[in-house]
């Protein structure tokens, strides 16, 4: 029984298994490879020069300024995404007239394609002809943000572009911790004498954190792999005031044909998100209530 049992185990787990071995695991072990040999399209060559790729990184600013716009776009990112799904997703619990059509239509940014979002917002936020400056100009605001075109707004006005697409997923699934509450609870509170944001920062917060802390976790991954939005809307401009390190990474190796360099930084970046996460995991004690 046992026996049977285990091989119908393994029988499960093998195509996943084998998967995983082959477009997780190789590719990342491939990628460590590559980092550590100096290899381009235009001078095959796998000579071994160690941790040169790692150090260059160090010494570039252009790939410094791309982790740090990454790390800026994150706390920028994932705090007004969580925030902002949880209220909507408290807002979609309550009843309410079309209740279910509002549901529905609020998933239609996620599953829009990204070029057609960047497009209508490229249009949208155009500092010279686009509506919502034509807007603040007409309420009396003499000089409206550039959005995508300003060096200090473009990475804040991607990210919160990005927010708006993100939104439906994060929202739906906190709807769906918030269905789950027990409703006694808010029935006690209440006889306790509790408002409705007395209920919400100790009934509801404190059950739904488990749902919070897995958003927050794959929002910081997510954000720090993000690239077709920054790529459609802004390329990385003006100049690099929008390069976001996975931006750099692809162009280092496509463009300029360096795959080690560009091995590296990926790797480095690898290293940059399993630390965060780590943080987050062993910090989950102090705020998440299982």
């Amino acid at each position: 029984m046992k026996s049977s049992e285990a091989k119908a185990g393994i029988g499960f787990i093998l195509p996943f298994l084998a998967g995983f071995l082959i477009f997780n695991l190789f590719p990342l072990l491939y990628a460590f490879y590559i980092s550590l040999v100096d290899y381009n399209t235009l001078k095959p060559s796998f000579n071994f020069i160690g941790f040169d790729n790692f150090t260059r990184i160090f010494h570039d600013p252009i790939a410094l300024q791309a982790y740090w716009s990454s790390f800026l776009y994150t706390l920028i990112y994932v705090p007004a995404l969580i925030v902002l799904s949880f209220f909507l997703a408290v807002l979609l619990n309550r009843k309410f007239f079309l209740r279910p059509v509002s549901r529905t239509m609020i998933l239609i940014p996620y599953v829009a394609n990204v070029i057609a979002i960047a497009m209508v917002w490229s249009m949208i936020l155009d500092p010279y002809d686009g509506p919502v400056n034509a807007f603040l100009h007409l309420i009396g605001v003499q000089n409206p943000p550039m959005w995508l075109g300003g060096t200090k707004t473009a990475l804040p006005t991607i990210a919160l572009v990005n927010v708006w697409q993100s939104l439906s997923f994060q929202t739906i699934v906190f709807l769906a911790a918030l269905q789950g509450v027990p409703k006694e609870l808010y029935e006690a509170s209440e006889l306790d004498g509790a408002g409705r944001w007395k209920k919400v920062r100790n009934v509801t917060i404190p059950l739904v954190s488990p749902t919070t802390f897995f958003l927050v976790i794959t929002s910081v991954i997510g954000s720090f792999q993000n690239y077709a939005s920054v790529r459609a809307l802004t390329n990385g401009g003006p100049g690099v005031a929008s390069r976001v390190i996975s931006l750099n990474i692809y162009e280092e190796a496509f463009t300029y044909n360096r795959y080690s360099y560009a091995a590296a930084q990926a790797i480095l970046l690898f290293g940059v998100i399993l630390v965060i996460t780590i943080i987050q995991w062993r910090g989950q004690k102090k705020w998440v209530h299982y």
